[in-house]
């Protein structure tokens, strides 16, 4: 008995620490982050110039290769969290072989979507994350457009200098680590969490607002549906070799997939353009357009691409 206790301890205690060396999760960092930082500035008591300022450089921080990686991540193991997705690619593993799935997943983009059983339920969760995700984003830069709109900040004059400004927020930005208690939320395995019935389980719609201890309501569900299928097949592949246990072993296949070039490009092009408002911004007002525009709206559109509605 004492030796069961004993094993039964060790796999407890290793199982985060194998979870974290996966590379989806090592990835998944740094969206966390970044979404995190969604929710403070939706929160954020915007009372000064400093304030806004602290807002703009929160957002410009971000490196969006990290992003895009971490985006990519997430939505994988989102979909890695379908219980019919899950059976199937076992069904697959059983009916095949191991070896001949993770083949077929490392050389083929597009069979984990035409393949296994189960897809449909995987891309529905990849599709209602995404949709939800953008959806606070957008909420956020409606925040900001009314701070602009409706609140006088004639008085709230920008000292610094455009260039200084500029070189300030082009700078290393480095972020906060995320606090142990949610940071343990994100090392999750192929189907251990219940988004489909729990909306703020790991890829629930409510997921990020409850990670950060808001209290939001997700905003009604629009019919989306999968439009960009390029960076979904990303997705759906990684999910299939997380849901086989071949992430850590096939990393370089794992960084292949996590490297969109073309969100990355988007959330690149997003970022220079909201560092250059705000360097040619001459009032908080300017500044509060530049986070709505640049900050929220735009990265959001660029994640948006995934989806239709």
């Amino acid at each position: 008995m004492r030796l069961l206790a004993c094993l039964a301890l060790l796999v407890t205690t290793a199982a985060p620490a194998a979870a974290q060396t996966n590379p989806a999760h090592q990835a998944l960092g740094a969206y966390a982050q970044y979404q995190n930082d969604v929710s403070v500035l939706l929160d954020a008591e915007i009372d000064s110039a400093d304030a806004l300022d602290a807002a703009l450089a929160r957002m410009a921080r971000h490196d969006p290769g990290a992003v895009t990686r971490g985006w990519i991540a997430y939505n994988a193991l989102t979909a890695a969290q379908s219980p019919a997705f899950v059976r199937g690619v076992r069904s697959r593993v059983s009916a095949a072989g191991r070896a001949p799935v993770i083949r077929q997943l490392r050389l083929d983009l597009t069979y984990a979507r035409r393949r296994p059983p189960g897809d449909a339920e995987a891309t529905q969760l990849i599709v209602a994350a995404v949709e939800a995700d953008t959806a606070r984003m957008d909420l956020a830069a409606a925040r900001y457009e009314a701070i602009a709109r409706d609140m006088d900040m004639s008085a709230w004059a920008i000292a610094e200098a455009r260039s200084a400004r500029h070189a300030r927020l082009s700078g290393p930005g480095g972020s906060e680590p995320l606090p142990d208690a949610m940071a343990a939320r994100l090392y999750i395995e192929a189907g251990a969490a219940s988004p489909l019935t729990d909306r703020t389980a790991f890829g629930g719609v409510s997921f990020w607002d409850a990670l950060a201890g808001r209290a939001a309501q997700p905003p009604p569900a629009r019919p989306a549906r999968e439009r960009w299928l390029g960076g979904a097949d990303r997705m759906r592949t990684l999910a299939g070799l997380i849901i086989v246990g071949a992430a850590q072993r096939e990393r370089a296949r794992v960084e292949e997939l996590l490297g969109d070039r073309d969100t990355q490009h988007c959330l690149s092009l997003q970022q220079l353009q909201l560092r250059q408002c705000a360097a040619s911004a001459n009032s908080s007002n300017e500044d509060a357009f530049c986070l709505a525009r640049h900050g929220f709206a735009g990265p959001a559109a660029c994640f948006a691409a995934l989806i239709s509605f």
